[in-house]
């Protein structure tokens, strides 16, 4: 995947949390995988970190937590 494609990942990523009620959950069907959204944060699964640290950039990893 290319940087470019990881920054639109991110932009898609920043959208949802910014849309999303404090404590909400974001289900991502194709990784079969959910977040819970907290201060702008996704927390989820070490699976479902990892999913998304595969297709983001490295400056936006301070944005996933592992439950």
């Amino acid at each position: 995947m290319t940087n470019s494609q990881k920054l639109e990942n991110e932009k898609f990523f920043t959208m949802v949390s910014g849309r999303s009620k404090e404590g909400g959950i974001y289900e991502w069907p194709d990784a079969k995988e959910s977040y819970i959204i907290k201060n702008g944060k996704f927390i989820g699964s070490i699976t479902g970190i990892r999913k998304m640290k595969d297709i983001t950039t490295p400056a936006f990893h301070k944005n996933l937590i592992v439950k």
